[in-house]
């Protein structure tokens, strides 16, 4: 089962029927907010921070492409938990920015849910 985490800080994970995580941008001031049905966890597929690209959460061409793959943080922080919220911005990300500090960046992440039982096991 996939599922995808909202951009906004209060709505919940959506379930998706493709055969790949869907890959979300998180604006400044929103939430990283992943969540899996009773008895998954969540595996963290991808996540970076920085400005990517132009779109929902960078609308001027400064600074664009610059970005820090923060999947090992994410991981330590969310994968092989049913739920997880982190809320930007956050200082561990901002300290791990490749952009220059004074721009705003961004997060860009998937993650799937797996049954739990067999997560642990794997371990």
């Amino acid at each position: 089962m996939y599922l995808t985490a909202s951009p906004a800080a209060s709505r919940s994970a959506s379930s998706s029927s493709s055969s790949s995580p869907l890959v979300q941008d998180y604006c400044q001031w929103e939430a990283f907010n992943a969540s899996c049905p009773f008895g998954h966890v969540i595996v963290m597929e991808s996540a970076k921070f920085g400005r990517m690209r132009l779109g929902r959460c960078v609308d001027t061409d400064i600074y664009i492409g610059c970005a820090a793959d923060v999947l090992a943080l994410f991981d330590a922080r969310c994968s092989g938990r049913p739920s997880c919220v982190i809320q930007l911005p956050d200082a561990t990300l901002h300290q791990q920015q490749a952009c220059p500090k004074d721009v705003v960046a961004y997060l860009e992440a998937s993650y799937v849910c797996v049954d739990g039982n067999s997560h642990n096991r794997r371990l």
